[in-house]
C-alpha cells in the first residue's frame, strides 16, 4: 500500500538511468589507483646501484680470466685485479681512466674499465653524466659485445648497470645503443656472475618507466630471469631476481599478460618459500599487479597454495609488505563465488578488523575495498561480513568519522551488502543503526558517497516490501527520522545521478505530483 504523502518531483525525469547498479565486483577508481601507485613507488626503490661499495669483492663463482690467454697475461690480470680491489677511485682519476679505456693494451683496458666501474659504484655523486658526455657508453657496450675476456665483460656490464641507475635521460643513452638487447642476451651467459649483473641492469632499466619495461618484455626478458631464479645458487640471487622481475611486472598501464604470465607462479613460490621481508615485499607487489585480471589468473594464484601464506603475512610488522598482500587478496575475492569462498575459508575475515583500525589510511582503504568485493558476492559471503560484529562496527565507524575516500570505500562495502545480502542480513544492518549512518552521509558533500547511499536505501526499501507487505517498516522509520524529507530536498541537487535516485525512491513509494 502506498503512503498518501505527496512529494513534488523536480527536474527532467529520465526513465532510463545512465548509471549501472552497484558493480558486482567493484574495481578501483582512477584517483585511488594513482595514489596507490605513488605509495608503491615511495616504498620500493625501483632502481638500485649494483654493489654500491668500492671495496666490494668481485664474485668468484667462476674464473673470468680465460685459461687460453698467455700465462703471463693471466697472472698479470689477476695481480692487477687484487691491487685494484683495494684502491679507491675518485673523479680526479677520470682523465687517467678515460685514457686507459681506449688503450689497445689488455692490462690498461682492464685498469680503465675497473676504475670506471668503481667510480660509478658510490651512493651519491657518481659521474654518470660525465661518463655519458665522454661517449663511454658505446665503448662499454663494444667491450661487452666483443666477449674477449669475461672479466672485462663483467666490469663493463657493472659500469653500465650503474649508469642505468640514473635519470631517464641517462638510461636512454644505453637504450639508444642497443643496451636492452645486450643485457637480455647476457641473462643467458654461461658465466653466472655476468648473468647476475645483467639481472641488476634489467631491473634498473625496467624500473625507470613502463616504456623501457615493455621493450624488455618484447625481446623476451622474463623467461631468462625466471631460469636464473629457478637455478639460483644463493638467496642473494633470488633476492636480486625477484626485484628485477618485479619491475617487469608492475606499473600502469599494466604489462600485457602474455609477456609476464610465466612469472605469476614463480612469485607465488617465492612468497611461500622465502622469509626475507624485502624479497617478500617485491614479490607481493609484483603479484598484486599480476593478480589483477580475469578468473583464470586468479585460479592460478589459488592453485599455487599461496593464499594461506598471504593471510599469515597480514600480521607482518612491515607496512610495505602488508599493503600489497591485502591487495592481492582483494584481487582474488573479485573472482567467482568458489574463489571468494576459498579465500574466506582460509581465515581472511579474522584479519580484517585490525586492518580497518590501522593508523595508515592506505591500509584502511585496501581493507574496505577488499570487504566491498566480498559483499558483492553471494548471500552467504555477505552474511559472513554482516554477522561479524567487529567488522560491521568498524565499517560504521569509518563511514561516520574517517576521511572522504575511506568513507566512500566503507559505504560501498555496506551498499553491496544491501543488494546481495539476505533479508535477514538487511534486518540486522537496520537494527545496528544503518539508517542513522546513512542519514549522516546524506548531509555530507561527497556526491559519490551520497549516490551510493541512495542506491542502498532503495535496495533496503525493496526488501521491506518483501518482508512487511502492506506496511513497509523501513519506510516508516525513514519518514520518522526525516530521511524522506531529505531525499525530497536532494531532488534539487545539481548532480543528475543524485536527482535520479531520489526520484526513483519517491516515485516508487509516494503519489508524486510532478511540477513539470
Amino acid at each position: 500500500m502506498q503512503p498518501q504523502n505527496q512529494f513534488s518531483l523536480f527536474g527532467n525525469v529520465q526513465t532510463n538511468e545512465t548509471e549501472q547498479n552497484s558493480e558486482v565486483k567493484k574495481k578501483r577508481e582512477e584517483f585511488a589507483t594513482e595514489i596507490r601507485s605513488r605509495e608503491r613507488n615511495n616504498i620500493i626503490n625501483n632502481k638500485r646501484l649494483a654493489q654500491n661499495n668500492q671495496t666490494q669483492k668481485l664474485p668468484e663463482s667462476q674464473t673470468l680470466i680465460p685459461t687460453n690467454l698467455p700465462q703471463e697475461l693471466q697472472i698479470a690480470l689477476k695481480n692487477q685485479q687484487e691491487v685494484l680491489q683495494k684502491r679507491q677511485f675518485t673523479f680526479d682519476d677520470f682523465p687517467d681512466v678515460l685514457q686507459k679505456i681506449y688503450s689497445t693494451d689488455i692490462l690498461q683496458l682492464h685498469y680503465g674499465v675497473t676504475g670506471l666501474r668503481k667510480m660509478l659504484s658510490v651512493e651519491s655523486g657518481a659521474p654518470i653524466q660525465q661518463v655519458i658526455d665522454a661517449n663511454l657508453v658505446p665503448k662499454l657496450i663494444d667491450i661487452i659485445q666483443k666477449e674477449q675476456i669475461p672479466q672485462l665483460v663483467l666490469e663493463a656490464a657493472w659500469a653500465l648497470t650503474n649508469v642505468a641507475s640514473g635519470t631517464t635521460q641517462q638510461t636512454q643513452s644505453i637504450i639508444d645503443k642497443g643496451g636492452i638487447y645486450l643485457f637480455v642476451k647476457l641473462l643467458s651467459s654461461q658465466y653466472k656472475d655476468i648473468a647476475e649483473q645483467a639481472v641488476w641492469a634489467i631491473g634498473n632499466i625496467a624500473g625507470d618507466c613502463t616504456q623501457y619495461r615493455d621493450l624488455i618484455l618484447r625481446v623476451g626478458g622474463v623467461d631468462p630471469l625466471i631460469a636464473i631464479m629457478q637455478n639460483a645458487p644463493s638467496k642473494n640471487t633470488i633476492k636480486h631476481c625477484t626485484w628485477s622481475l618485479s619491475n617487469l611486472c608492475r606499473g600502469k598501464p599494466i604489462p600485457e599478460f602474455k609477456y609476464v604470465k610465466n612469472a605469476l607462479p614463480v612469485f607465488c613460490k617465492v612468497i611461500i618459500d622465502d622469509t626475507d621481508p624485502e624479497v617478500l615485499t617485491d614479490a607481493c607487489w609484483a603479484l598484486s599487479y599480476l593478480s589483477d585480471g580475469d578468473n583464470s589468473r586468479l585460479q592460478t594464484v589459488i592453485d599455487s597454495q599461496v593464499v594461506p601464506t598471504l593471510i599469515r603475512l597480514l600480521d607482518h610488522s612491515s607496512l610495505q609488505l602488508v599493503i600489497p598482500t591485502i591487495r592481492i587478496l582483494g584481487n582474488v575475492v573479485t573472482g567467482d563465488e568458489a574463489q571468494t569462498t576459498y579465500v574466506l575459508s582460509q581465515g581472511l575475515l579474522q584479519k580484517i578488523p585490525k586492518l580497518l583500525s590501522h593508523d595508515k589510511k592506505s591500509m584502511r582503504r585496501e581493507a574496505c575495498w577488499t570487504i566491498s568485493n566480498i559483499t558483492a558476492g553471494s548471500s552467504n559471503q555477505v552474511s559472513q561480513v554482516v554477522r561479524d560484529s567487529a567488522i560491521l562496527e568498524k565499517l560504521f565507524t569509518l563511514m561516520t568519522t574517517d576521511v572522504e575516500e575511506i568513507v566512500r570505500e566503507a559505504t560501498w562495502a555496506i551498499s553491496n551488502s544491501t543488494k546481495h545480502g539476505s533479508n535477514q542480513d538487511i534486518q540486522l544492518l537496520v537494527s545496528k543503526g544503518l539508517f542513522n549512518v546513512f542519514k549522516q552521509l546524506l548531509e555530507g558533500d561527497d556526491t559519490q558517497t551520497m549516490t551510493v547511499v541512495l542506491e542502498a536505501l532503495f535496495n533496503v526499501l525493496k526488501r521491506g516490501d518483501q518482508d512487511f507487505k502492506d506496511d513497509n517498516y523501513y519506510l516508516t522509520q525513514l519518514e520518522q527520522m526525516g530521511v524522506i524529507s531529505k531525499i525530497e530536498q536532494l531532488q534539487k541537487h545539481q548532480n543528475q545521478s543524485i536527482y535520479q535516485k531520489c526520484f526513483n525512491i519517491l516515485e516508487q513509494y509516494y503519489e508524486a505530483e510532478s511540477e513539470l
